[in-house]
């Protein structure tokens, strides 16, 4: 039995509660003390000396059918009896704060018995630590007596005088302390928390022609993709487990699902003329049923919010919110292009990825969604940057993401720690399962990771048109870019395994490295003469330029200085003069189209060639009469007359790829990789009349991925690279410790 339990007045101090009738009385003046203050009281003298914890407080004031502000209602309660006893918490004489834990008593008491006005039973002081002074029992009558003299008010209520101190820790208590606190940061510093990552891979597809630069969408059981089919794009979906895949009915031609709602009744979709560019958003019913146009709405990748009343999308430099109803705002503008927007699980914070295109560098940023808090994530990652395409985990507790390297590589986040473990935040490695890794999807429960792995092969084979067979060229060396000189002798390519340039003879023989530390080089152009060889170059971080290094070697010299982000260059017939792509400055970072222009080698100078506006790689013809270029959009071939300068179209397309002169200068090679077969064909500059001469159908159908017309050899043979770049979606556990 508690001294409450058996006594209904106890006092301590000046003061004497009476708990029967409800009462705090100061000198025997009555204290106004309300109900929740009152309780509290009598709770902590329940338990003299010991420590009262919050949960049982709670427990105590409020049932469990209770709604309330617990934090806030105790703290009243506690701070309205301090001040009815005139306590201070920082020096208490009554009720001290055990922190984060409750509160004691620290006061003694003095209880009264129900009947003790009688003057026959005696009060029974208590000490700090909770126990009955057994001793008051045994005090002579005399002694009693004595002190019901000085008991003022109260009669003759007989008390004890024995008041005893608190008891205090000893040395040797507070050394075991000390050494268990020790004990415990220790183990919590050398057992951290472990980190993320996944096991149990396993293909989800299997045929190899994903595009993995478009994230997966996921309703919690499939994944929709979409596939290469010629020259349009099929809509499939896959269970997430490895089953079936199959192609879904789908309401446009090239559809992408962006994203599926939270509650599992909308595809957020967009229908493209081509894969990457700005398309119109549509919801779409998973039941079946024409979509929904979201007006205004045009971006290159959305996804809802996590309550599904929002979707955030991007439009060029900007990130926007929309709603369903069709309502827009717009959370930023920034210097570079916008990607990826991903929500956090809360949907208080969004992350993007920001592209620039010209120094090849990619970040992630986050941002509220009111528009507040911008910051960059992984700040001091590289230089350059190379991070993007992150996924939360749906508990908000880990954040993964893509290093673009080579090879790509998966890592986690750890955006959450966990208060009984040391916590590392990493970021963590989840490579050693998923190399060349791109676009990560976190299942809906959490516990699986997809994501695509690519697996790249590069071949350089020569075409003979005649028999339509195909013969490898220089295999060891694992060409591309190549071209020839003028006398059909020599020839310069980049290595696909290092990047690096080279020259050799057309056999191999004679091979040698054109070294260029850390910089990216692109479609090396011989001079006529042989002697020097032009190359667009860049390093890590920069913008693009031309440059030029004698054949046996050197140091490469930048071939305009002033200028900055040019590229393709190629040369006249005379060596004089180079055409290259310059990229038109809109200031702030971005460009606002290409046009082409001159090199003048003697004094350096650029000039801009007129009407090229919106053309890009240029290239000369042998006999240096005409400039052939393609149109940005990849639709038109344009022919310039150097002697008339007039320009001219020359063919059309759907996408068509780099143009290639012949070696009489009579016809211009060209593919359309957006057509059925990828075919090559060529067009007569006189008649400007097209005719074919291969399709590729035959390969892809054998599961190369692409095939891309790249050069004629020294003989006029078309050279064709192969690219064989499986991408397959696969799973694996995700372990997030």
């Amino acid at each position: 039995m508690t001294p409450i339990d058996r006594h209904n007045v106890v006092r301590f101090g000046e003061y004497e509660a009476n708990f029967g009738t409800g009462e705090l009385r100061k000198n025997n003046v009555a204290v106004r003390l309300q109900e929740k203050p009152l309780r509290v009281l009598a709770a902590l003298l329940e338990q003299p000396g010991e420590i009262v914890s919050r949960e049982e407080l709670h427990k105590r004031l409020w049932p469990d059918a209770t709604f309330v502000d617990f934090e806030v209602g105790l703290n009243t309660a506690v701070k309205k009896l301090r001040g009815a006893l005139v306590d201070v918490p920082e020096k208490p004489q009554y009720i001290e704060t055990i922190p984060r834990r409750g509160y004691r008593f620290i006061a003694a008491l003095r209880l009264v018995p129900e009947n003790g006005g009688d003057g026959q039973h005696l009060e029974t002081e208590v000490c700090s630590s909770g126990l009955t002074d057994s001793t008051a029992h045994s005090q002579p009558a005399s002694k009693g007596r004595e002190a019901n003299s000085n008991a003022g008010n109260f009669g003759s209520e007989t008390e004890a005088v024995l008041v005893r101190p608190r008891q205090r820790f000893s040395p040797l208590s507070w050394l075991t302390a000390t050494l268990l606190l020790f004990l415990i940061a220790s183990l919590w510093w050398l057992t951290p928390l472990p980190a993320p990552h996944i096991e149990n891979v396993y293909p989800v597809t299997t045929d190899g022609r994903q595009d993995f630069l478009v994230r997966p969408a996921t309703d919690g059981v499939r994944l929709f993709y979409v596939q290469r089919a010629g020259d349009h794009y099929d809509l499939m979906q896959a269970l997430g487990n490895g089953g079936d895949v199959q192609k879904m009915e789908e309401p446009f031609r090239n559809t992408l699902i962006w994203d599926v709602s939270p509650d599992g009744s909308q595809y957020l979709i967009t229908s493209f003329a081509r894969r990457g560019e700005p398309s119109q958003l549509w919801s779409w019913p998973v039941t079946g049923g024409p979509p929904v146009k979201l007006d205004s709405m045009v971006s290159g990748s959305a996804t809802y919010s996590p309550n599904g009343k929002m979707i955030a999308y991007h439009v060029g430099k900007e990130l926007w919110l929309g709603n369903l109803d069709g309502s827009k705002r717009k959370i930023g503008t920034f210097g570079e292009d916008v990607d990826d927007p991903a929500w956090s699980p809360d949907g208080r914070r969004l992350r993007f990825t920001l592209k620039d295109a010209d120094h090849d560098t990619m970040s992630i940023w986050e941002i509220g969604v009111d528009g507040k808090g911008l910051r960059p994530i992984l700040p001091h990652w590289s230089d350059p940057s190379r991070i993007c395409c992150g996924s939360w985990t749906p508990d908000g507790r880990y954040f993964i993401f893509v290093e673009s390297a080579s090879p790509s590589r998966l890592w986690a986040l750890r955006e959450k720690s966990h208060w009984l473990r040391r916590s590392p935040t990493g970021p963590f490695l989840l490579v050693s399962q998923a190399d060349g890794s791109w676009s990560p999807l976190v299942g809906r429960d959490g516990a699986h990771l997809y994501f695509y792995s690519n697996s790249f092969q590069d071949d350089l084979e020569t075409l003979d048109v005649a028999s339509h067979q195909f013969s490898a060229f220089l295999a060891v060396a694992r060409p591309v870019m190549p071209a020839f000189s003028r006398d059909g002798r020599w020839v310069a390519y980049i290595r696909s395994t290092t990047g690096a340039l080279w020259r050799s003879r057309v056999d191999g023989g004679d091979a040698r490295e054109l070294p260029f530390p850390n910089m990216k080089v692109a479609f090396p152009r011989w001079s006529p003469d042989g002697k020097m060889l032009a190359f667009t170059a860049q390093r890590a971080g920069s913008l693009p330029n031309v440059y030029a290094i004698d054949a046996e070697g050197g140091a490469p010299q930048m071939l305009v200085s002033g200028h900055e982000n040019i590229h393709d260059p190629d040369w006249s017939a005379d060596g004089l003069r180079l055409v290259v792509t310059e990229e038109i400055s809109a200031g702030g970072g971005r460009t606002a189209g290409t046009r082409l222009a001159f090199i003048n080698r003697p004094s350096r100078q650029l000039h801009e060639i007129p009407g090229s506006d919106g053309l890009w790689m240029p290239r000369w013809s042998p006999d240096g009469r005409s400039i052939v270029a393609l149109t940005q959009d990849q639709r038109e071939i344009q022919l310039y007359d150097l002697e008339g300068n007039r320009w001219r179209t020359l063919a059309r397309g759907k996408v068509l790829g780099m143009p290639v002169w012949s070696l009489d200068s009579a016809d211009v090679y060209y593919q359309d990789s957006a057509e059925p077969g990828e075919p090559l064909a060529r067009v007569n500059v006189v008649s400007r009349r097209s005719e074919s001469v291969a399709s590729f159908q035959g390969m892809i159908d054998s599961g190369i991925t692409k095939c891309v017309f790249i050069a004629l050899d020294n003989g006029g043979h078309p050279m064709i690279g192969f690219n064989r770049r499986d991408s397959d979606i696969y799973g694996a556990r995700l372990v997030a410790p």
